[in-house]
C-alpha cells in the first residue's frame, strides 16, 4: 500500500486489510513523502500488527512506492490497494480461491463499488470477467480496478514490475506490459470500495493521466499493427469508454478505422471461443454503432457507412433494445 497525505480515511483503510478473513500475509506500507499525520498513523499501526512494515522515503510518486513494495514482497502473489480505499472482509480469501482455480491468470482484480469522501455509494464497476475480453477492452481503458488486484509474482518480476512512467498511469502502463505474458481476470463480485475525492491522484489530473494514457497505448497499438495509428484516433478509443461525446467527422472516422483494425488483428492472432468472439465482435459493433448515431449529427451519409459496418459485425444491433441504449450512452457523453 502506497501511502501520500490519506491521514483521513487511513484507519479505516488499514483496518479493511486486518480484518480480512485470509490472514496469512504481509502488510508492507510505503509512506511516499506524507507532510499530514499519515507516519503518526502508520506508526501506531506498526506496533500493534505484526503483519505490519512501514517504510518511509522522500516523495517519488506512486509507481516508485509501489515498485519498493512489491520489490520487498516475499509472497507468492502480492496484492495491491491505495490507502484511500477500503477492501471487503472476503476480498483476500475469494481472489486466491479464484486465482488458484484459474492458472493462466497472472492478475486479478475484482468488481468494486464508488465511494464519495464521506462514504456514500456512488456506483458501481463491474468489468468483464472472460480473459480474452478484458484482453480487447485494454483498447479502451483499463480492464481491472487497480486497487483490487491479486498478482502472481512471477508475473511481475517477468515484466519487471512497475514502469518509470508519469503518476497516475503506472498501472495503465502493467497492464500493457502485462498482456503479452499471462492473462487477466476479475471475481464476479464486488469486493472494494473505490473512493473518489477531491484529492485523490486521478480525480486531480484527470486531463495530465488521459494525455498519459493516450500516448502509452499509442506506443501499444504501433507495435501490435506495425503502423502508426493517428494520435486523434487512439483518443478516440478512450472516448468511447469515458467520453467526452465527439464533434469533429475526421475523428469518428478515424477512430471508427482504427476499431476495424483492432478488431480484424485480435481475432487473427488470438484463439478463442465462438462465445468470446461474439463478445468481442458485439463490443466492437456497440463501438462503431455509437459513432455512427455520433456521425449522424454531423453527416448522414458518413454515419449510415458506419452503421453499416457495425451491422457487418453484429446484427443484433437492430434489436430495439440495442438501439435505445446506443442513443442512451450518446446523450451521457
Amino acid at each position: 500500500m502506497p501511502v501520500y497525505n490519506a491521514a483521513p480515511y487511513l484507519a479505516e483503510s488499514i483496518g479493511s486489510i486486518l480484518n480480512q478473513t485470509f490472514r496469512d500475509f504481509e502488510f508492507i506500507i510505503v509512506n511516499d513523502g506524507s507532510s499530514d499525520d499519515t507516519a503518526f498513523i502508520l506508526a501506531k499501526y506498526e506496533k500493534s500488527d505484526a503483519r505490519i512494515s512501514v517504510y518511509h522515503q522522500e516523495n517519488q510518486g506512486t509507481a516508485a512506492a509501489r515498485n519498493r513494495g512489491c520489490r520487498l514482497a516475499r509472497g507468492k502473489y502480492i496484492a495491491t490497494m491505495d490507502a484511500d480505499d477500503v477492501s471487503l472482509p472476503r476480498r483476500f480469501e475469494r481472489q486466491i480461491e479464484y486465482i488458484e482455480q484459474h492458472p493462466d491468470i497472472g492478475v486479478l482484480g475484482t468488481w468494486i463499488c464508488k465511494i464519495d469522501k464521506n462514504g456514500s455509494l456512488r456506483g458501481t464497476w463491474c468489468p468483464p470477467t472472460n480473459a480474452k475480453m478484458l484482453q480487447w477492452t485494454l483498447f479502451f481503458g483499463v480492464c481491472v480496478a487497480a486497487p483490487t488486484v491479486l498478482m502472481r509474482r512471477q508475473v511481475m518480476e517477468k515484466v519487471n514490475f512497475y514502469g518509470s512512467v508519469t503518476s497516475g498511469v503506472e498501472d495503465v502502463d502493467l497492464w500493457l506490459r502485462a498482456s503479452s505474458a499471462t492473462e487477466f481476470g476479475n471475481v464476479p463480485e464486488v469486493l472494494l470500495k473505490y473512493r473518489v475525492w477531491e484529492e485523490n491522484t486521478s480525480h486531480r489530473n484527470f486531463q495530465h493521466i488521459r494525455d498519459s494514457h493516450v500516448q502509452l497505448l499509442s506506443h501499444f497499438i504501433r507495435e501490435l499493427l506495425r503502423l502508426e495509428p493517428p494520435i486523434e484516433a487512439v483518443a478516440g478509443l478512450r472516448q468511447t469508454r469515458v467520453g467526452p461525446r465527439f464533434e469533429n467527422l475526421r475523428q469518428i472516422t478515424l477512430t471508427a478505422e482504427l476499431i476495424r483494425d483492432l478488431y480484424q488483428s485480435f481475432i487473427n492472432k488470438n484463439p478463442m471461443t465462438s462465445q468470446e468472439r461474439n463478445e468481442i465482435s458485439w463490443d466492437a459493433a456497440k463501438r462503431l454503432g455509437s459513432l455512427a448515431l455520433q456521425a449522424s449529427r454531423l453527416d448522414t451519409r458518413a454515419s449510415l457507412s458506419l452503421l453499416t459496418k457495425a451491422l457487418q459485425l453484429d446484427y443484433r444491433l437492430l434489436y430495439p433494445s440495442a438501439i435505445m441504449r446506443g442513443l442512451e450512452r450518446v446523450f451521457e457523453h
